[in-house]
């Protein structure tokens, strides 16, 4: 129970402080990746912080990209944006054979972006993105050194 309290002690700060930076730095008015994405690197049980952090940014990327991408199908359409977002999210990060988790994070960050609304898609979410992993990485060494191996 004592390394699950500190493990997600230090998701909590983590995503808190990658959500001010990313608020103070970019100007980002709900900047929801980089807290999730903090969160995320650092969840209690994963068992090697770096890969997870590139599974991470390799999913997330994915769903960002189609995400944005869905906007140019006309609104009228509606909920089969949603279908076709996730659809081709899923299917592209499943395409390079990595953890399941990164199809699943492309298509859960495909919906977030639509869900966001196109004003804060693209580079500004992937900015987001990057600073959640960032942080989430920098706690990982700094905290969990030994969960942070670069061979594994």
């Amino acid at each position: 129970m004592k390394a699950a309290f500190t493990r997600v002690l230090a998701s909590a700060i983590a995503a808190g402080l990658a959500y001010w930076l990313a608020n103070l730095l970019l100007g980002h008015n709900q900047p929801i990746f980089a807290a999730i994405s903090a969160i995320i690197c650092l969840a209690p049980g994963v068992l090697n912080h770096f890969r997870q952090s590139i599974n991470l940014l390799a999913g997330v990327s994915i769903g960002i990209l189609c995400g944005g991408l869905i906007f140019r199908i006309p609104y009228d359409l509606g909920e089969l944006r949603f279908a076709i977002a996730a659809f081709v999210s899923m299917l592209i990060a499943s395409a390079f054979n990595m953890a399941s988790t990164v199809s699943i994070q492309a298509g859960a960050s495909a919906l977030l972006v639509i869900l966001l609304g196109p004003e804060n898609a693209g580079l500004s979410r992937f900015l987001d993105l990057v600073i959640g992993v960032a942080i989430g990485m920098s706690f990982a060494i700094i905290f969990f050194r030994s969960r942070f191996d670069l061979q594994d």
